[in-house]
């Protein structure tokens, strides 16, 4: 029998996709083990399992199987598959529909075989463990962005630690040079970009510079010392939509040790920046 097998981490980091790295060793075992053919095995990484329509290797199990490449799906467990209830019968209905069975290692359950109802209630319950992940997460994100708690990566410092961030001597003077530019030598973002480019400067993660990179560096108060928490809040942990919190309900460290440019400086920037703004949506409207 042809089989493929899926599989998913929620995360990039090392542990996880150490993880994946076992996941599919242990679908190798099983289909020798079982005298299988392992035709493919379809892998996402660092994807939730929250939103079907972000994961790139689910949606190509799904097309394949139009094909009939494969009999059989196996999955190690629901959750892995999904942890979404309606994506979770959606996928199972399609490929039910095309005659391909599904199966459950951990909990040793085939779609064609159990009714869709059982199914179901296990697809609730971990999509209800993810709810609960999720809120436990959030409430950890509100008391430590309370404390202070410093960007992951952030162009101009180097990470120290969940609460402090060292100043990176030379992104610090592209820092500045940036700040220059736009506010004493009125330099457009986009110009910025491309001379930073021109010039073979990096981003943070060594990629070319974008409008939008210049615009969020010369947007960002951290840059003067006032570090900024609380900025935003999930509105639904299924489709991780976000909304912006109004100002009163920031939480604002004062942050000296982390300035690199001027306080005055920065408010001059988003004056310039607050003008263009308003500059631009006058002439849309025209």
């Amino acid at each position: 029998m042809n089989i493929a097998a899926y599989c998913r981490v929620s995360t990039g980091s090392e542990e996880q996709l150490s993880s994946l790295e076992n996941q599919k060793a242990f679908f190798e075992e099983y289909a020798k083990k079982h005298g299988y053919n392992l035709v493919r095995l379809y892998a996402d990484r660092g994807i939730s399992g929250k939103a079907l329509k972000k994961r790139t290797e689910f949606l190509n199990m799904l097309t394949d199987s139009k094909s009939k490449i494969f009999d059989m799906l196996i999955c190690k467990d629901i959750s892995r598959f999904a942890r979404n209830t309606l994506d979770f019968l959606s996928g199972i209905r399609i490929l039910k529909s095309r005659g391909i069975d599904v199966r459950f290692l951990s909990c040793n359950m085939d779609t064609l075989g159990e009714s869709e109802f059982a199914l179901t209630m296990f697809a609730a319950i971990a999509q209800e463990e993810s709810y609960n992940l999720s809120k436990r997460i959030m409430f950890g994100k509100k008391v430590s962005a309370g404390k202070g708690r410093t960007p992951p990566s952030i162009y101009g410092y180097d990470k120290s630690g969940t609460y402090e961030l060292i100043i990176n001597e030379a992104e610090s003077k592209i820092v500045k040079k940036i700040f220059s530019m736009y506010s004493s030598k009125n330099m457009g973002i986009r110009k910025i970009a491309d001379y930073l480019n021109c010039k073979n400067v990096p981003t943070k993660h060594g990629k070319l510079w974008q409008a939008k990179t210049v615009r969020r560096i010369l947007s960002n108060s951290v840059y003067c010392g006032i570090l900024v928490n609380n900025k935003t809040e999930t509105l639904d942990f299924m489709e991780a939509t976000r909304r912006t919190l109004p100002e009163k309900e920031n939480m604002i460290h004062i942050r000296p040790e982390l300035a690199i440019i001027s306080k005055r400086m920065f408010n001059q920037t988003q004056q310039i920046l607050k003008l263009k703004s308003e500059k631009s949506c006058h002439k849309q409207k025209l």
